[in-house]
């Protein structure tokens, strides 16, 4: 079972999995006497839900996800970027590829062992940040996604020149299982740190814990890379010792 099916038994029986870093955990502090079934994967209209997976996809990652939601539709989806900020924001998904679009190959690092090399597309966070103007008090940014999932980051991680905001990978557009419109991706943290479906950034001055710090303590705020071992999924089979931070080496 993923990390965020359990989480779902704590946070209203919602489906559990952050994006593409799930987390290698124990049993719940309080067991569910009734666990759940499988996910379904249509909602009650019928529609196609994004649910988790337990084997990668074609991109070689799995598809983890908070809440099974249907995916966003582009042309309603909106940016909202509010908070400390001198000029409130609004974006639509069209708007996104008005930014400096360029290529970053990273891999994405979950912490249930397994890991993913995959080439992203998108903008640095500092173009999107410069729209609003961040007021002198904001230190950190809560970020709000389409599937009730949210974090906090400092706005110095926010600038790191890794961080990327991303609208596509793999040399396709971004797909809504792996976050689109909008995710953001943070290589030297795990993937539970790289929110997805991203719908509302605020600023604010002060951090805070996110969904996952918040409901289990199996979880650190920060979620830095840890030394340890990786399973990579695009070498099968294979165990890789890392020394903590971006995985750098394959």
């Amino acid at each position: 079972m993923n990390r965020r099916k359990f989480m779902g038994l704590a946070v209203g029986g919602s489906a559990a999995a952050t994006l593409a870093g799930g987390n290698l955990i124990a049993a719940p502090p309080t067991p569910c006497p009734n666990p759940p079934g499988p996910f379904p994967k249509t909602d009650e209209r019928g529609r196609q839900l994004i649910v988790p997976s337990d084997t990668p996809d074609r991109f070689k990652a799995k598809i983890m996800e908070f809440n099974p939601i249907v995916a966003p539709d582009p042309e309603a989806w909106e940016l909202e970027i509010r908070g400390l900020v001198a000029r409130p924001v609004t974006l639509r998904a069209r708007d996104l590829r008005r930014f400096h679009i360029l290529r970053q190959s990273s891999r994405m690092k979950c912490v249930q062992c397994w890991s993913a090399r995959i080439v992203w597309e998108g903008f640095r966070c500092g173009e999107l940040l410069a729209l609003a103007q961040p007021k002198a008090a904001a230190t950190h940014v809560r970020l709000d996604c389409a599937d009730k999932y949210y974090d906090y980051l400092s706005l110095k991680d926010l600038m790191n020149p890794r961080v990327l905001l991303a609208i596509g990978m793999n040399g396709e557009p971004l797909t809504p299982e792996h976050g689109a419109p909008l995710r953001i991706v943070i290589p030297y943290k795990y993937g539970y740190k790289s929110s997805k479906l991203i719908t509302r950034i605020t600023l604010v001055s002060h951090g805070g814990q996110g969904v996952v710090a918040d409901t289990w303590p199996y979880y650190t705020q920060n979620g830095d890379i840890e030394p340890g071992y990786d399973h990579p999924f695009d070498f099968p089979g294979e165990t890789r010792k890392i020394k903590g931070g971006e995985i750098m080496d394959y």
